[in-house]
């Protein structure tokens, strides 16, 4: 799988994880097969009872509707600009506690 594949990949689970519970029941069904459980379109398809063109425009319009849900939310944004927050104060508290201990000693 390429990278650009995989990250996209990743960050449509990262926003089903967050928005999945605004889309419909089949709607999660669906992406829950296709994210989580890593099944073809055909595998769904043949699942579902449907064609592989209806699954495709499915997961198309779920994504969508994740990426359209970011948009105007910003959450996982948000969450992102949160870590990257902590990961700096947890390197400024590190350095603050190695000056203490330079100056213990």
């Amino acid at each position: 799988m390429r990278l650009d594949t995989l990250a996209a990949r990743s960050r449509h689970l990262a926003l089903f994880e967050r928005y999945g519970a605004l889309l419909t029941k089949h709607q999660q069904e669906v992406l829950e097969l296709s994210l989580r459980s890593d099944w073809s379109l055909a595998e769904i398809a043949d699942h579902q009872g449907t064609s592989r063109a209806a699954v495709h425009d499915i997961v198309k319009r779920s994504v969508d509707a994740l990426e359209e849900y970011e948009r105007r939310l910003g959450l996982l944004a948000e969450a992102g600009r949160r870590r990257r927050k902590v990961a700096s104060l947890e390197r400024e508290l590190a350095g603050l506690q190695r000056r203490v201990a330079e100056l213990e000693a």
